[in-house]
């Protein structure tokens, strides 16, 4: 079935647009990025990670339907995915500490999902936009889609959450031969207003700390560098330049901001500064808090090559500053609905490390 798909790549109104996952921090904003761009958008999601009900969403867009179920179980119930023009498979486990709950069963249920969902997709001959992620890579450096990635010669969460999809690439790219047309995002570090700090997510922590006059915990020494994505130009990369052309041509895409590089220490400073807080800044184990099981990144530098986003026209706009006032705005006004009781420990912490401002 072919996508309502304008000159310019964005969306016409009428699209019928599957997204699993809906309800998470990077699937509400996709979400409502398709829903501007006029399409009908079916969420489907466990409820498991999401920073939302849906009910605001609900109540400003009526061509929204939200299922409150797993992905297996909606495929299982014997619907098809014909009634849609393109599939967005989004649903995941997600967070460094969150994933350390599901070790040893993460690899199964990350990799079932996706065959579930290539299955039904090449059977209805609808396209499928797959979420990987920059973890993959399993190294550190400017990473290039076309250059080789490291496995690691152990085993533990993180590894076996980017094996798993690894995995879920292979599937979703070998199924080109069935006729399946699709997309692969590696997403690198997507930030912004209603990304909870549960599982581990930096900005998040960073911004929810300084707001109260927290500590802002710094883990590994900070020297770990990242280049953080506004959440907005994700979503823009899918509703304005996944057309029906990228989509006969099924690659991988990293999407992120190489412009927005930073270590995690000075991005402690950067929050702090912009933000007017007095909080200190303090240098902790992340392990301490998490628990043994804990591990940073193999990437101690995850630093995006654009060069196949760029061949399709896209480009980050967010500063880096944007984004931080940003996400402080939202949790001015907003509790983080997940993220409570995400840094149980810090208080026993404080009491142990020395605050360095």
């Amino acid at each position: 079935m072919k996508r309502n798909i304008a000159s310019n790549g964005v969306q016409r109104s009428g699209d019928r647009v599957l997204i699993t996952g809906g309800l998470g921090f990077i699937g509400a904003v996709i979400t409502e990025d398709f829903l501007q761009a006029g399409s009908r958008v079916h969420i489907v999601d466990s409820m498991v990670s999401n920073v939302t009900d849906g009910s605001e969403l609900a109540s400003r867009y009526a061509d929204l339907d939200i299922t409150e179920m797993s992905v297996s179980d909606f495929l299982a119930d014997g619907r098809g995915l014909g009634q849609y023009d393109l599939i967005v498979h989004a649903a995941s486990h997600v967070g460094p500490a969150s994933i350390l709950d599901n070790e040893g069963t993460i690899a199964q249920d990350i990799v079932r999902d996706v065959a579930l969902v290539v299955e039904e997709c090449c059977k209805a001959g609808v396209p499928l936009i797959y979420f990987s992620s920059a973890e993959v890579y399993g190294k550190s450096g400017l990473l290039v889609e076309a250059e080789d990635i490291r496995v690691p010669p152990y085993y533990n969460a993180r590894i076996e959450y980017a094996l798993a999809k690894l995995t879920s690439e292979a599937i979703v790219m070998n199924s080109q031969t069935r006729g399946l047309r699709s997309v692969i995002i590696r997403p690198f570090n997507v930030v912004g207003p209603m990304q909870s700090r549960a599982g581990g997510f930096v900005m998040p922590t960073f911004v929810q700390q300084a707001l109260g006059g927290q500590p802002i915990t710094v883990f590994a020494g900070g020297k770990q560098k990242r280049a953080f994505l506004g959440a907005r130009d994700f979503a823009r990369f899918l509703t304005e330049h996944v057309t029906d052309e990228v989509l006969n041509k099924p690659r991988v895409f990293n999407v992120g901001n190489p412009n927005n590089e930073i270590s995690v220490e000075e991005l402690a400073h950067r929050v702090k500064n912009l933000l007017g807080s007095s909080s200190p800044i303090v240098y902790v184990d992340a392990r301490e808090i998490y628990g043994p099981r804990y591990f940073e990144a193999e990437s101690i530098e995850k630093l995006p090559h654009l060069k196949n986003a760029r061949d399709v026209g896209w480009e980050p706009r967010q500063e880096l500053d944007e984004i931080i006032r940003e996400t402080a705005e939202y949790y001015r006004s907003h509790e983080d609905t997940r993220g409570a009781d995400a840094r149980q420990g810090e208080s026993e912490l404080r009491a142990k490390q020395g605050a360095r401002s």
